[in-house]
């Protein structure tokens, strides 16, 4: 297998092909959490980890650093973190970039400081003098030596995204007409100067690595054939690995963690132009998730390292399995984007599907100090996967599902476009049920009394959630259907539908049936559509349904009534209309299905509620709330 050849890149031995790539994660580099993070990743097997980007500067001004101790301080620090990783037989370095993009003084560590700055004076910033570019060249320089000082192995260069490196190579934002400007002679100077700089900083020995942006979606913008010319110089300025990445989006085209939807190996018709124009390796990305696509993307020569990211959020250890063939076991990251939340919130990392993620020091799965008899009651991710996790710490856990299969609102959640992921997610941890032994009774409600009979020392119950009804005149006339049922094909939708509820679930119902040719209309009472999705598949997804020319309507003042011409309201406009429709679909929300929960109440000496019946929330929630309870069993 390809991926577990070994690669040498001057004179570092990586024992692998697969690079964890940088992800902002909100994890900093010298605390508990970071390097339990990064350390559970090097144990699952990875080649190299190239950590969270990071403003060049904090690894190169006292100023930037600002905590007693200065860079010195900082530096002795990350070298407990690359300790921890040198003893897994792993390589890790780090991504510096120059965030000009963010204001100075917001305290992260991609926050780079002084003034906004840009090659040219657009978006606000301010052109840059040659000596303040010349001030940047060495700042990159004098953090690639104290890099290799705090033990990394590496760095890599930023040259992606639309950050200042990248805008010097665009011809969208460099507008200079000196010569780090005009043609793309003068465009590539900058990076190169910059990289020439940092090898003489770090000597013949320390690889380099330069992550670029292949293409943009932007006017006057980078061109494929623009970057395959500007590899090859990179690599005569002393480049190791070109990591391959997009430039700037305007929004409308690529974005650099593709959704779900886009193919596996996203970017990897641009690493393979680029391979073809250097000698040195070049690293294939964008969305790849499963060994076999990484193998022969190997295989095909198309890269020479794979890169991986959020699926090895969802798995740490995706290496190990792949390596011991045990593909069953993968976690499938689902390209939620859920882990791309703390870069908007300041929050904590969370996966939709891996309840560690993030708490890695305090979330291991050990062995219980007492064996229970365990009734997990739903069928659904909470229930999966409380039963997974209480069954692998010793407990006998038997799990109930009143419907004929496994999957709760996992079933429904998988069958819009690019949904089809989710039921990807579903067949895994249904395998890892019957893998660990639990024992699955489907086509059985659980009752009071069948719990009385089984005595169990403990109940989980998650018995989800059931769609709430909207008090609407007229809404008990048989062409009401709701969200679930259209998706699990239990109710019969005429041509033109009206969905009441445009949040997740109405307008991925929509995008689902205008895939049918229905004509499509979403309503909602809030002043956005789909306001509580994450922001990049919510683009994505109305971006769809304007190009399937599917009506949104949010900001509804009042439903009126349904008729046999379908649903009559008061629009953000005040005035009283009529949207036609055959068939009205009820997208409205859920109530928590809480009845078993409150009827076994003091009947049963241990009870924990996981999943929607809390609460209707998110599959990360769902997931959680299953992992969190069978680890206090």
């Amino acid at each position: 297998m390809k991926l577990l050849e070994p690669i040498t890149i001057r004179g570092v031995k990586f024992k692998n092909r697969v690079v964890m790539l940088p992800m902002l994660v909100g994890m900093g580099f010298r605390g508990s959490r970071s390097r339990a993070y990064y350390g559970e990743r090097a144990r699952g097997g990875v080649g190299a980890i190239i950590m969270a980007g990071v403003s060049v500067d904090v690894f190169a001004n006292d100023e930037a650093w600002g905590k007693p101790g200065g860079v010195e301080a900082f530096l002795e620090g990350v070298r407990g973190l690359t300790d921890d990783i040198h003893r897994t037989g792993a390589k890790i370095g780090v991504q510096f970039w120059h965030g000009n993009r963010f204001p100075a003084g917001t305290g992260t560590p991609q926050d780079t400081r002084g003034a906004l700055v840009a090659p040219s004076a657009v978006d606000d910033k301010r052109a840059l003098t040659v000596d303040e570019m010349q001030a940047i060249i060495g700042t990159f320089a004098a953090g690639a030596a104290n890099a290799r000082k705090a033990g990394l192995d590496f760095v890599e260069v930023h040259g992606a995204h639309g950050y200042l490196v990248c805008q010097f190579f665009s011809g969208g934002t460099n507008h200079r007409q000196d010569k780090y400007g005009g043609d793309l002679t003068g465009r590539m100077r900058f990076g190169t100067e910059l990289v020439a700089a940092m090898r003489t900083s770090v000597g013949n020995s320390y690889p380099l690595f330069y992550r670029i942006g292949a293409v943009e979606d932007i006017p006057g913008g980078i061109t494929l054939e623009e970057s395959v010319r500007f590899a090859g110089e990179l690599e005569k300025a002393g480049i190791d690995v070109i990591d391959i990445s997009l430039g700037r989006s305007a929004g409308t085209g690529g974005v650099a963690s593709p959704e779900a939807g886009q193919p596996e190996g996203t970017f990897v018709p641009y690493a393979e132009a680029i391979k073809r124009r250097v000698k040195i390796p070049v690293i294939g990305v964008g969305r790849i998730k499963s060994p076999q696509v990484a193998e022969k993307i190997l295989a095909d020569g198309k890269a020479d390292m794979i890169g991986i990211g959020r699926q090895l959020i969802a798995d740490p250890y995706w290496m190990e399995k792949t390596a011991g063939e045990r593909i069953q076991d993968i976690i499938p990251c689902i390209s939620c984007n859920t882990c791309s939340e703390p870069r908007a919130t300041g929050g904590n990392l969370r996966c939709s599907v891996n309840a560690a993620t993030g708490k890695e020091a305090d979330f291991a799965i050990e062995p219980a100090q007492k064996s229970k008899k365990v009734m997990v009651v739903g069928g659904g991710p909470a229930g999966m996967e409380a039963a997974r996790v209480a069954t692998l710490r010793g407990h006998k856990v038997t799990l109930y599902e009143k419907q004929k299969e496994l999957g709760g609102q996992l079933i429904p959640a998988a069958v819009p476009p690019n949904k089809e992921e989710i039921g990807i997610l579903n067949r895994y941890l249904a395998y890892q049920l019957k893998k660990n032994g639990v024992q699955v009774k489907l086509g059985v409600e659980v009752t009071p009394q069948l719990i009385e009979k089984e005595k169990p020392d403990a109940v989980i119950v998650a018995t989800g959630s059931v769609p709430m009804t909207p008090d609407i005149p007229g809404i008990s006339k048989n062409r009401v259907v709701t969200a679930v049922d259209v998706l699990t094909g239990g109710g019969n939708v005429g041509k033109e539908v009206v969905v009441i509820g445009g949040e997740l679930v109405g307008c991925e119902t929509a995008d689902f049936l205008s895939d049918q040719g229905k004509k499509v209309t979403v309503v909602r009472r809030g002043a956005q559509m789909a306001a509580a999705m994450v922001a990049n598949n919510r683009r994505a997804l109305l971006n769809r349904l304007k190009e399937k020319n599917v009506t949104l309507m949010p900001g509804v003042k009042e439903y009126k009534e349904i008729t046999k011409e379908g649903l009559v309201l008061v629009d953000s406009d005040g005035k009283q209309r009529t949207l036609k429709a055959d068939t009205i679909v009820l997208a409205t929300g859920a109530i928590a299905d809480d009845r078993l929960s409150k009827a076994i109440e003091g009947k049963v000496s241990e009870i924990h509620v996981a999943g929607d019946c809390v609460e209707p929330r998110r599959i990360v929630d769902a997931i959680y709330d299953g992992a969190r309870l069978a680890r206090a069993l």
